[in-house]
């Protein structure tokens, strides 16, 4: 090999080497901000989807609330009339709000009209004649019957958090003949005069309520690769797997590696997190952002999970690549057949001088 052709080999190199490296740099850089941008972005949505939700079940709370302040001054109606009026109010509000699977209030004994004795046997009374009246769209129509949530009405009353509402983790129910998971809310019915809880106005809602509006996200948005919806234990109410709706995230929590423990303690304490791990089940590098729902009206919360994939995050940024890597092919290519001319041009024997 001559020396003509060494040299313009090494300039070639030479200017692969800068080239490649400022371009590298660059699109380093893109990347980084493409990624930084996108976790600003997917915690941006998980915190509107989490507002969205806020609002909906502090809805379905505010009526219950709504009712409850109806009920809080029953000692000015006539005892004879409570137990009626209360049912008529409730059969409104049910008629009115077809995502209540179940409405029901549930008193202490002798609370609501110290008249027990007297309603023993009635469909709403307890075997001991205590308020305990519910309505149910179960069978696909509204019916009466006597509410069976007495015992954990009880216990709330019985409680330190009985002024408070409270939001439990869905149970089962049947619905139509199919077990439905469905989630219970009771809210505090207070005496006025003792400043005392003396029962609860609550209702039922069909958590599949929730799914639909979690893959009508996915479908509308690119972006969303993945999304879930958990209660502050794990349970899950929805989710872009949805065989794993109804277990818990310490049971099939995959998606998150060994972030796992990371996560169950933020959707415990209502904290926001954001992480990056492989899913195996879109097998794919995950941008992921949880948000918290916080439910004001309740200590009860719920969050929210949203995911990106790394290669929808960095598709223009791969687009530049691809684009960058043709454009050095190009300019070497050119620069190698420049740099020959020259080098050739440079070593040709000045004619005139020889002569």
């Amino acid at each position: 090999m001559n020396n003509k052709i060494k040299l313009s080999i090494m300039i070639i190199i030479i200017i692969a080497v800068v080239g490649g490296g400022i371009a590298l740099i660059q699109l380093s850089q893109a990347s980084a901000i493409a990624l930084n941008l996108a976790r600003q972005k997917t915690m941006y949505m998980a915190r509107q989807y989490a507002l969205v939700w806020d609002g909906k079940i502090d809805g379905y709370i505010k009526v219950l609330q709504s009712v409850s302040s109806v009920m809080n001054f029953y000692e000015n109606l006539s005892p004879e009339t409570r137990r009626r009026d209360f049912e008529n109010t409730m059969e409104s509000v049910f008629e009115d709000i077809p995502e209540f699977v179940r409405i029901f209030t549930v008193w202490e004994p002798n609370a609501i009209d110290n008249m027990d004795a007297r309603f023993i046997g009635r469909t709403g009374s307890t075997p001991a004649g205590q308020f305990a009246f519910a309505l149910t769209r179960e069978n696909g129509r509204i019916e009466k019957q006597t509410s069976d949530v007495v015992q954990a009405a009880m216990e709330h009353l019985s409680g330190p958090n009985s002024k408070q509402v409270e939001m439990a983790d869905p149970t089962i129910i049947k619905l139509s003949g199919y077990d439905t998971w469905c989630v219970r809310i009771m809210v505090p019915i207070l005496n006025k005069r003792l400043n005392k809880s003396v029962g609860v106005i609550g209702c039922q809602f069909n958590i599949d309520l929730i799914q639909p509006l979690v893959e009508k996200a996915i479908k509308n948005h690119d972006e969303i690769s993945s999304m879930a919806i958990y209660t502050n234990t794990g349970f899950i109410l929805a989710s872009y797997l949805p065989d794993q709706i109804g277990r818990r995230l310490i049971d099939v929590g995959t998606q998150y590696g060994e972030n796992l423990d990371w996560v169950i303690r933020a959707v415990e304490n209502a904290h926001e997190c954001e992480l990056s791990c492989y899913d195996p089940v879109i097998k794919s590098n995950m941008n992921i952002s949880i948000a918290s729902i916080p439910l004001e009206a309740s200590p009860t919360t719920w969050s929210v999970m949203i995911g990106s994939t790394e290669s929808y995050i960095l598709k223009d940024v791969n687009a530049l690549k691809r684009f960058v890597i043709v454009l050095l092919i190009v300019a070497l290519t050119a620069a190698s057949v420049l740099v020959y001319l020259v080098i050739s041009g440079a070593d040709r024997p000045n004619v005139r001088q020889i002569r």
